[in-house]
């Protein structure tokens, strides 16, 4: 990179043995690190064409790190032409950049691999997603990088893989990861894993998100496919609200989650409104300020359960607090 092309450039977690290291001006929050041998990542090879999306595989040793940018974030464009010539740079070949509306918005996200919520979160409107390969003598390494943002903070998802001839390091410790199941956009069975339990009092709230960085909300509510929020009184809801009226640095995002039945377009949009409602009732009945709670749907993307049952199912219908910022 020339000098003087970026300014003050802090390296963020160095690893011997990866041939790409990113560099950000501000410094971000890794959310965390997963190494992955003997896996493929799919390269996008072009925008989204009639709803899917062209890859091409590339074999190695796998890491997946996304990035929070709480403060200072430049913009999602400018992130990306960063990435874009620290690449160049190092002698990639760009193979793909593109933003949300010439990737192909919905269609282009939802056939690429993203981190589930609260490693990554994807504006549909606000996003770009770049992919790169370099030869080397021991065979093809590859990035792929996607950008995007919340009302809030930015988020940066950066998957990179080398051929498993090369000895792997050790994962970097994330500086307060949040403990979340992550999976393809495409798995044919999700796993299961056990939920988290619903908070009934503050100190719950604070014991359970400071520890795992999110929370079931298991007492709420909602009419059969629908997203009206029951008209009743939920302890989930009157704790979350003094947890967060307690310190204005706090803020959190409500994540809708569903079962798998139904398209994921219908079920994305369902998840949403869901969160949506629950965001409205701890502004408007419990007086919560609004730039402390934004609201994301998942879909059926983040199961906590099997969706072959309708014990999993159910418990795959919920909402959760995901704790983005104070203690």
């Amino acid at each position: 990179m020339k000098p003087g092309t970026l300014i003050t450039w802090l390296l963020l977690c160095p690893a011997t043995g990866w041939a790409f290291e990113p560099r950000f001006e501000t410094p971000g929050q890794l959310l965390g690190e997963d190494i992955l041998p003997q896996s493929v990542l799919s390269l996008a090879l072009e925008p989204a064409d009639d709803g899917t999306v062209a890859t091409i595989p590339v074999a190695g040793t796998l890491r997946k790190r996304s990035w929070r940018f709480s403060s200072g974030f430049p913009g999602t464009g400018s992130i990306n032409a960063e990435l874009a010539a620290q690449l160049l740079d190092e002698g990639y070949e760009l193979i793909l950049s593109c933003d949300a509306a010439s990737c192909g918005g919905f269609d282009f996200r939802f056939g690429i691999d993203v981190l589930l919520p609260p490693r990554m979160f994807v504006d549909l409107s606000d996003y770009f997603y770049l992919s790169a390969r370099l030869e080397t003598d021991q065979g093809p390494e590859a990035v792929a990088a996607l950008v995007s943002r919340t009302a809030q903070a930015g988020m940066v998802q950066i998957y990179d893989i080398r051929p498993d001839t090369v000895p792997a390091p050790r994962p970097t410790e994330p500086s307060a990861p949040p403990k979340v199941e992550e999976q393809s956009q495409f798995a044919p069975e999700p796993k299961a894993s056990t939920p988290v339990a619903t908070p009934e009092t503050v100190t719950d709230i604070t014991k359970t998100l400071g520890q795992s960085g999110h929370v079931v909300l298991s007492d709420l509510s909602f009419e059969t496919g629908a997203s009206k929020l029951a008209d009743a009184d939920f302890a989930s809801l009157s704790a979350l609200a003094a947890f967060l009226k307690d310190d204005p640095n706090r803020r959190i995002a409500l994540v809708g989650h569903t079962d798998s039945k139904g398209s994921l377009a219908a079920n994305t949009s369902l998840s949403q409104k869901r969160a949506a409602a629950v965001r409205n009732r701890l502004i408007n009945t419990h007086g919560v300020p609004k730039a402390q709670v934004e609201a994301q749907g998942a879909g059926y993307l983040a199961p906590i359960a099997t969706n072959l049952t309708e014990a999993g199912r159910t418990l795959n219908r919920r909402v959760e607090a995901v704790l983005l910022s104070g203690s």
